[in-house]
């Protein structure tokens, strides 16, 4: 997992830059685009540019030499298990990759799949996505797309009107298979086998493929894999400021807010996030939200928690990024979880994550690699050759909805102007001395009692890293009175860091907060110090006389155990 001093590193970057938009529903607010600013966004260097494009080259080039006689990629480590899925994997990255349809080699890949059955969820998605690249001219990883005021892209999807009534056809018994092997609770499977989130977003990406196609999809299937995915992901994270930015055309709009760091796991009882799995839960995410837009379903809370869902597992991703491992996650995945950057990037609309060029960063780790015959040597081989040619080709179909704007703007409409910059905390990364640390304390408790919410989740955020105890009764405040759902939520969080038996009370009348991720967030804190193995989890709670029933069983087990868990907190009951 991340250091604590990358993440407190972070927190300090975020509190000396402009503090972030909106409240914690993503409703309108006048102050919330006030540190929205534009930027020319830069091209990349001539010779970085020309690098890739001869990557993509030599990459090509090997895949059309590597087909087989039957016109599959039969040399793929799941070959055996999806002939489908890593034959579709192939064309659709040759076809991506510019490849044109009409090619021998492309020919003979379809008429290939046409021979098997659709009998994975995984096989069925990719074999749609093929499709659509079939009659989507490839784009240039490195052109400036336009954009109407709105963040709208222009232009309509090329295979929506150029597709033939064969492949139509064709994409319809995939569209239907995948309808049909949706889970009642809006997830996919295999579907023989267990859930992982990786078949979902698979799934969805399939769907979509289709709609650029000309099919349609019901509502249902999108508000259902929605809700399903803002369930799984983490309930609380660490708050973080996430500095965001949306590109738009020749220019890239920039601003901060205020996030909790919410990854997503691979399983439902997985123990961490992964950054695999994180991108995988944003590009679900991002999907829904355009597919259901302009939708009447798509309205009020739950337009605001996926816009919540999106903005905090982006910040996961700014906190945890790499692109030399896969965070949280084993290495075997790390090529995957570089085609999922491609696509959160592509999809999010952002250049950058906290302060690194994403496909930069990624592109310079990949084009070393590359061996002289085109393929990279990875744990999975040939898979991630594929992998590698889809990041550095930008291959992800934009959406033509924009993302994640400014809470507070209309309909994705940025501000003409910038408004002057807010007050800003203040505060050294490591204090040098107890006086020094003292002041710090001091004018972060200050700074709890301000009227702007931003400077409170930045001031409690700060408190819960310098942890000291003083700052206790302030946060509880907070934690109590403040309108705001970050700024409890941060204050929530602080308080766990603080390991403060004063707390206990307050967090568990905070497990009934209207709030949810301030629920999860008093759990996590009251868990963080407590040894209650016996005290049931929030997650398991479905209605309000079960969350009830749970606050009484943690006051029960605190006034058993408070005098034991205060000695070896060593804190004394405070009169």
């Amino acid at each position: 997992m991340r250091p604590v001093a990358f993440v407190f590193a972070l927190l300090v970057c975020g509190a000396l830059c402009l503090l972030g938009p909106g409240a914690a529903t993503g409703g309108p607010d006048a102050k919330a685009t006030s540190n929205v600013h534009k930027a020319f966004n830069d091209l990349y260097p001539v010779a970085f540019r020309v690098k890739v494009n001869a990557a993509l080259d030599r990459g090509s080039a090997w895949l059309l030499k590597s087909q087989r006689a039957n016109g599959s990629w039969n040399f793929f480590t799941h070959h055996r298990a999806f002939p489908m899925g890593s034959t579709g994997l192939a064309v659709l990255t040759l076809l991506k990759c510019g490849v044109k349809k009409d090619h021998p080699v492309v020919v003979k890949a379809f008429t290939y799949l046409r021979t098997l059955p659709l009998r994975r969820v995984y096989s069925v998605s990719v074999l749609l996505m093929a499709l659509d690249a079939r009659y989507a001219p490839a784009r240039d990883p490195f052109a400036i797309e336009h954009f109407d005021r709105y963040g709208n892209r222009s232009g309509r999807d090329p295979c929506h009107k150029d597709i033939t009534p064969d492949d139509l056809a064709w994409m319809k018994e995939g569209v239907a298979y995948l309808l049909e092997h949706q889970r009642a609770e809006g997830y996919w499977r295999y579907p023989s086998d267990g859930f992982d989130l990786s078949n979902t977003q698979f799934a969805l990406l399939g769907l979509h493929a289709a709609t650029r196609c000309g099919i349609k999809v019901s509502q249902r299937v999108w508000l259902d894999a929605l809700r399903f995915c803002l369930e799984h992901q983490d309930k609380t994270g660490d708050p973080v400021m996430y500095k965001a930015n949306e590109v738009r055309g020749r220019y890239r709009f920039e601003w901060t807010e205020r996030a909790l760091a919410r990854g997503f796991t691979y399983h439902f009882d997985s123990a961490r996030p992964t950054a695999s799995m994180t991108t995988a839960g944003l590009t679900c995410l991002v999907v829904c939200q355009n597919r259901l837009w302009r939708a009447r379903a798509f309205s009020g809370q739950l337009r605001a928690d996926t816009r919540r869902g999106i903005r905090d597992a982006m910040a996961w991703l700014q906190t945890n990024f790499s692109v030399d491992s896969n965070p949280g996650g084993p290495g075997r995945w790390h090529w995957y979880y570089l085609y999922g950057l491609e696509r959160a990037g592509v999809l999010g609309r952002y250049r950058f994550l906290g302060t690194h060029d994403w496909y930069k960063e990624g592109a310079d780790f990949l084009l070393p690699r590359q061996e002289k015959q085109g393929w990279w040597t990875t744990n999975v081989h040939w898979e991630g050759s594929c992998f590698a040619l889809l990041f550095l080709k930008r291959a992800t179909s934009r959406m033509n909805a924009p993302v994640l704007t400014p809470s507070g703007s209309k309909e994705g409409e940025m501000p003409a102007v910038t408004a002057a910059k807010p007050r800003r905390t203040k505060v050294r990364l490591r204090p040098k001395n107890k006086t020094e640390e003292a002041i710090a304390v001091a004018r972060a408790i200050r700074d709890l009692d301000d009227r702007d919410p931003n400077v409170v989740f930045e001031a409690a955020t700060i408190l819960g890293w310098l942890g000291h105890l003083r700052a206790v009764a302030p946060l509880l405040r907070v934690l109590r009175l403040h309108q705001d759902a970050d700024a409890r939520t941060a204050a929530a969080s602080a308080l766990g860091r603080l390991r403060a038996a004063d707390a206990v009370p307050t967090l568990i009348d905070a497990l009934g907060d209207a709030d949810t991720l301030v629920c999860y967030a008093a759990e996590k804190a009251l868990r963080s110090f407590l040894r209650a193995p016996d005290v049931g989890r929030l997650a398991a709670t479905r209605s309000t006389n079960e969350r009830v029933r749970l606050q009484k069983a943690w006051r029960a087990w605190w006034s058993e155990h408070e005098t034991a868990r205060r000695a070896a907190l060593k804190q004394s009951k405070q009169k």
